[in-house]
């Protein structure tokens, strides 16, 4: 199912959750690309990817499935540790009671990896950013630099759309 070089200790994972959107018009996922449903993506054997000795996981998430985003995070082994926001900026998404403006990321460990270090200072991320929406489930490239800056190679993406030096890839679009 998957291409990889073996056990990664970085996981970044943007799966086609369930939105069919609402209405007759296809204004949501399903418009782009197939869907998955929540038991599909935790049937997924992303587990057997992970490094034993220390994997962070990062999934992103919509608003509506950030439940079945734990429920994913928990079934892949990993444990939660925080949200990562992106506020898009100059963005009035689609939504119902509210429209869409943010995105989020889990993030979450199997194991515990040492915090990395460069020069001996401790390499972090922050828990938010503003970045430009780009075309429909591009994700920003900030998300990326601060996987790369935190989390420890190897790395790879699923339900990727396109390969980036230094990372593994695995999905249909690629």
């Amino acid at each position: 199912m998957f291409e990889g070089k073996g056990l990664y200790k970085t996981i970044y994972a943007d799966p086609p959750w369930w939105e069919a959107g609402g209405g007759k018009i296809k204004r949501g996922a399903d418009k782009h690309y197939s869907l998955m449903k929540t038991k599909e993506i935790i049937a997924m054997p992303v587990k057997n990817l992970a490094d034993k000795t220390g994997c962070h996981l990062y999934l992103w998430v919509t608003n509506n499935f950030l439940k079945d985003g734990l429920a994913v995070m928990e079934a892949w082994g990993f444990r939660y540790i925080t949200m990562i926001t992106w506020m898009k900026e100059g963005s009035i998404g689609l939504g119902q009671y509210y429209r869409g403006m943010t995105e989020h990321c889990l993030f979450g460990s199997l194991s515990i990896l040492p915090y990395k270090k460069i020069n001996g200072k401790r390499m972090q991320g922050a828990t938010g950013f503003i970045a430009p929406k780009q075309e429909h489930s591009r994700k920003p490239d900030k998300m990326r630099q601060m996987i790369e800056a935190v989390s420890y190679s190897p790395r790879i993406e699923l339900f990727a759309r396109e390969r980036f030096n230094g990372w593994d890839a695995w999905g249909n679009e690629i």
